[in-house]
């Protein structure tokens, strides 16, 4: 398959569905589980999240990227943003769990099969996700 896809969006919560709502769209046409793709989805919209929020401060003209890669067997979404990034490497949850906020990246840790924190080549501050799918997955949950 190896498509590629690629949004751009202003750093407004007003348009945190259209990254999920891409991925849905891209998901009808691939034979993988319903629950891989809404996992997936949850942590694109908290990746989103996060880069619009404390990435680019809520800043309009800051856009955020997400870029969706598509193969047999795995979907790779990348969300990059204008921000300084964070310190990834010794961040650990809080032991809050129940906490309104901060439960981000745990959840993209819990629904992804990859999470990764890194600059990409131009600077910016990028969180990499990948799902494998596994269409036989649907007939055991």
């Amino acid at each position: 398959m190896g498509s590629r896809i690629e949004i751009r969006l202003p750093s407004n919560m007003e348009y945190l569905g259209v990254p999920d709502a891409v991925l849905m769209e891209i998901g009808s046409d691939m034979e993988c589980c319903q629950k891989s793709l809404e996992e997936l989805g949850t942590s694109v919209i908290e990746a989103c999240t996060n880069a619009m929020e404390h990435g680019n401060e809520l800043d309009d003209h800051l856009p955020i990227q997400v870029i969706y890669e598509m193969e047999e067997t795995q979907i790779t979404i990348t969300v990059l943003d204008e921000g300084p990034g964070f310190d990834h490497e010794h961040w650990q949850p809080s032991d809050e769990l129940m906490r309104q906020r901060g439960r981000g990246i745990q959840i993209m840790r819990e629904f992804t099969d990859e999470l990764d924190f890194s600059r990409h080549e131009d600077g910016r501050f990028q969180i990499r996700m990948v799902k494998k799918l596994d269409p036989a997955a649907e007939e055991n949950s």
